[in-house]
């Protein structure tokens, strides 16, 4: 492995530790002292300018250096119910989360041999999860992962990156999140190239939607398959946490009542 392919795997592993909620005292303490830091020595290597940005981030972030208030910030912009924006980056690709892109990303995984963990429960369109795939695909040996960093990052973080990027900055101008977006937009930019033939444009079967794969829920009412169990799952755990219902979820949308 290059130096450089050491520090761009580096960055984007940081960032993709950044993008987590910081639940703990020492994971909010790093955000708000060492971050702006570490990603200042790791884009030397990168030839990235990111000094305005980064003084912009350190600034704003010393704002949240208070116990608890870099939560909050957090659950403020991405956690449901109220959230402000999603770190599902597809949807800044299809406009929804079951569109290709969904599709593409869980045909990329199962090509690179990529499996979520038990710590992030969200779809694999998470922009922490995909994060850290392209960190783990730019430290491999050349010619070692079946699907390349270029292909992989042109799937959605290339195109949802900016998007993303700038809807945090219409929607809170102020936050180090935003910063950190604009930050991870252009990284990813050096990821852009014309005309590479990606897993977007040949993504292959549609994994999401094949009853042969995995365990269906069915629903109470029809008994007809409607979502994959690990999905409603992370849907219910989701809930959960934001203190919502999960009852509906035993149900098809056909079944479920206008107001569920």
């Amino acid at each position: 492995m290059t130096d450089t392919n050491l520090a761009r795997s580096t960055f984007w592993l940081v960032l993709a530790q950044a993008f987590l909620p910081p639940d703990r005292p020492e994971v909010a303490q790093a955000f708000v002292d060492g971050l702006a830091l570490d990603l200042a020595e790791l884009a030397v290597p990168l030839e990235l300018e990111l000094a305005s940005e980064l003084s912009t981030f350190s600034h704003a972030a010393a704002a949240f250096a208070a116990p608890q208030t870099l939560l909050i910030e957090y659950s403020r912009l991405f956690l449901p119910p109220n959230a402000l924006l999603s770190l599902n980056l597809s949807r800044y690709v299809d406009g929804s989360m079951n569109g290709p892109c969904m599709d593409a990303l869980e045909n990329a995984y199962l090509l690179a041999g990529v499996e979520q963990g038990g710590a992030l429960h969200d779809f694999g369109d998470h922009a922490a999860m995909q994060m850290e795939c392209l960190a783990w695909l730019a430290g491999q040996a050349d010619g070692a992962p079946k699907i390349a960093p270029d292909a992989f990052a042109q799937i959605c973080l290339v195109g949802a990156l900016p998007r993303f990027a700038a809807t945090l900055r219409a929607e809170a101008p102020d936050s180090p999140y935003t910063t950190l977006a604009d930050i991870a937009a252009r990284a990813i930019a050096c990821y852009a190239q014309e005309g590479v033939d990606t897993p977007t444009s040949q993504r292959g079967p549609n994994r999401r939607h094949d009853r042969s794969l995995g365990v269906w829920r069915l629903c109470k009412s029809c008994d007809k398959p409607f979502a994959r169990e690990k999905e409603i799952q992370i849907m219910s755990h989701a809930l959960a946490q934001a203190g919502l219902p999960v009852k509906h979820l035993a149900l098809c949308p056909d079944c479920r009542d206008v107001s569920q």
